[in-house]
Parts: structure tokens; C-alpha cells; sequence
């Protein structure tokens, strides 16, 4: 499977969302995606240090995740990455100059993208 910064950036948004921090993030409840996409997703944050959360293995089928909460760093990517109009503009930057999109690239254009918009 792919990584898809889409699917990435919405599991952020509503993990964000959650109005507890005695809820969390069911690998359902991203709309748009499916289930074994978003548990994907959510385990790589996992790995990633973004946010908290479980993955769980059942006996015969795929393995579930879910998310507690973002992490500091999750919140500091987040908020990078929270505008609608940054974020198009981060991915116009990475396809026209023909990067691919990496944690460290999309950090880096989002930087580039709020400092120009500051002025």
C-alpha cells in the first residue's frame, strides 16, 4: 500500500477533532477511505511519533488501529499543514518541481508556503 498524505492529513483533523481525550480514532470513521487504508495510515503515525494509539492483529483478519491523540510533533505538523489553501499549495510545490512527497519535503514547503504568505 501507498502512503497517501490526504488520507494522512484527515486521520490528523479527526483525531484532532475528538471531543476527549477519552475517545479515540476508529480506523472507520475517516470518511473516504476504508478501513485497512486508514488503519495503514495510523499505524505509519504511530511509527512516525505524530500521534498515540493501538494496533491490534486478529486471528484472521487484517489489522485494526486506532489513535488516542496527536503528540506534540503531531500538533506542530498538523498545524503546518491545517490550512486548506497551505496544503494545496504544498502539493502544487512538490509536483511542479517533481519531488516526491516526504515528511521532510512537505515540512519544508509548508515553512516556504506560511513565510511567504507572512511576507
Amino acid at each position: 500500500m501507498q502512503r497517501n498524505w490526504d488520507c494522512i492529513r484527515a486521520i490528523l483533523l479527526a483525531i484532532e477533532g475528538l471531543g476527549n481525550t477519552q475517545s479515540h480514532l476508529e480506523a472507520s470513521a475517516v470518511d473516504g477511505y476504508d478501513s485497512e487504508t486508514v488503519s495503514y495510515h495510523i499505524r505509519m503515525l504511530i511509527e512516525a511519533g505524530l500521534v498515540e494509539g493501538k494496533c491490534i492483529q486478529g486471528i484472521s483478519g487484517p489489522v485494526i488501529c486506532h489513535a488516542s491523540r496527536l503528540t506534540w510533533e503531531g500538533h506542530e505538523f498538523l498545524d503546518k499543514i491545517r490550512s486548506n489553501s497551505v496544503w494545496n499549495k504544498v502539493k502544487g510545490i512538490a509536483r511542479e518541481k517533481g519531488l516526491s512527497m516526504s515528511f521532510d519535503v512537505i515540512k519544508m514547503a509548508a515553512v516556504h508556503v506560511i513565510s511567504s504568505l507572512l511576507g
